[in-house]
């Protein structure tokens, strides 16, 4: 028996190292044809590359008028150069896709609304992990004083959409920096982000169907319409809509203003992304003070809207996570970490063109 299970042992390993083997080759391989194909597909004219500013010794690149941009290439439409606050080439613009994509997911979230019924009965009504501790910490006591955590919470939310959706691309993109081209792109991003937080947010309240926190406390049990039951639903505590909203708010402030620099100053920019991630912290804090959301709730709310409303933007359409754009006519070495393993030992190669 002590014989079939080492011989077992040996082939496992032996066809787990084959597949480890293989795996690293295609990921190898593939990494190195992406790189090749990019560069075939927007080939770079040496007259257009010379007549760039060069990426060496040069001072961060801010959309400022009159300075043209070192990133973009020249154009028929622009053949002298781009300044000022402008798309770069290397992004994403927003197009069919996009107007499809929020059609879908606003007619999603309507017919959620209409065709799924609201629970009448929990089906999750304890707290989990640090929920009751983190309760007893911030619940405020007074059915006053919670009211004013709700309220609290309902202006810091109506702020997080406002400053995003209306403030940065019509008053700042549009009015004052004068690029309704680039208002309309953050525009479409943010309700294209809003539409998947929304939707998601509704589906799984409606399913999940967890009890509020204040739905278990002795008052509320003894008189469900006294003062120290909320107005809010009774069953949709997870996941927090305000948490994920405002999130969602915060992340896409932060990802427009370190991309776009649209106040034109790193301190103003970075200082109106960290206000806008308290704001959240502030808005999921009320609503556990407030007692209509667990500390899970909240944490889970806020997951989500970052991951709509900064994660995504970043990764489809300004594809980078630098607070300053890559130069694409900047040479870059292509190279790719190939793993190996064998019965003693594991290792990698690196391997490329430097």
């Amino acid at each position: 028996m002590r014989l079939a299970l080492q011989s077992s042992t040996i082939v496992t390993g032996r066809v787990f190292i084959s597949l480890l083997r293989g795996l690293a080759l295609i990921l190898a391989f593939s990494t190195l044809a992406r790189h090749s194909a990019a560069e075939e597909k927007s080939p770079v004219a040496a007259d257009s590359a010379s007549s760039v500013p060069s990426a060496q010794g040069r001072a961060p690149y801010e959309f400022q008028p009159g300075v043209l941009c070192p990133f973009c290439q020249l154009t028929p439409q622009f053949p002298t150069g781009r300044s000022g606050l402008h798309w770069h080439d290397h992004w994403r613009t927003t197009g069919t896709r996009e107007y499809v994509t929020i059609l879908a997911l606003t007619g999603a979230f309507i017919g959620v609304q209409l065709f799924v019924p609201t629970r009448t009965r929990a089906s999750w009504d304890s707290p989990i992990l640090f929920d009751g501790a983190v309760r007893d910490t911030l619940r405020i006591h007074s059915a006053r004083g919670r009211r004013t955590a709700g309220t609290v919470s309902d202006v810091l939310f109506f702020w997080e959409v406002l400053h995003p959706a209306v403030i940065d691309p019509l008053l700042v993109a549009w009015w004052q920096r004068e690029a309704p081209f680039v208002a309309w792109q953050m525009f479409v991003i943010d309700a294209q982000a809003y539409a998947l937080t929304q939707l998601l947010t509704d589906i799984t309240k409606r399913t999940t169907s967890r009890a509020r926190p204040w739905v278990s406390s002795e008052d509320c049990a003894s008189n469900p319409s006294g003062s120290s039951c909320g107005s809010t639903a009774r069953y949709q505590s997870f996941f927090s809509g305000h948490s994920a909203v405002s999130a969602t708010g915060a992340g896409l402030i932060c990802a427009h203003h370190t991309q776009l620099n649209l106040y034109q100053s790193d301190l103003l920019d970075v200082g109106t992304c960290a206000l806008a991630v308290a704001g959240t912290a502030v808005t999921g804090a009320m609503r556990i003070a407030s007692d209509d959301h667990w500390a899970s709730d909240v944490i889970t709310g806020h997951l989500i809207g970052y991951l709509s409303g900064y994660l995504l933007p970043t990764l489809l359409y300004y594809r980078q996570f630098r607070l300053q754009p890559e130069d694409p006519h900047s040479p870059a070495p292509t190279f790719a970490a190939l793993p190996f393993a064998t019965r003693e030992s594991l290792g990698a190669t690196l391997l490329g063109q430097f």
